[in-house]
């Protein structure tokens, strides 16, 4: 039987008693009250280009939709899966986002 990654719950415990325990109200507002973020990053999944970290936001001050080298797929209204267009979609409807961002990096295996 395989354990859970014992550095993902070092990661957690480590986010538990500091940043959970800086920002507990806003996540606290965030889970009553959900988002309202103003910007949508499509970004890549590589780990190095994590918007939350590169634009220093906070919890619910983006909403965030990654896929391996950014891609978006071309719209296409029928009855298949559409995941990036669902939550493209989340985020203008629900959401009422004012900007898009689509964000690449450099060296993107992805796009090699």
């Amino acid at each position: 039987m395989q354990t859970f990654p014992q550095h993902l719950l070092g990661g957690y415990r480590q986010f538990m008693a500091n940043r959970y325990a800086r920002e507990s109200e806003r996540y606290r507002e965030l889970a009553r009250d959900g988002q309202n973020p103003s910007t949508m990053v499509i970004a890549c999944c590589d780990s190095r280009s994590a918007p939350e970290t590169i634009f220093d936001s906070g919890p619910g001050e983006l909403f965030v939709m990654r896929n391996v080298a950014n891609l978006v797929p071309p719209y296409a209204p029928d009855a298949n899966q559409h995941g990036t267009s669902a939550a493209i979609e989340f985020a203008v409807q629900a959401l009422g986002i004012e900007d898009l961002v689509v964000m690449g990096h450099g060296r993107c295996g992805g796009i090699r």
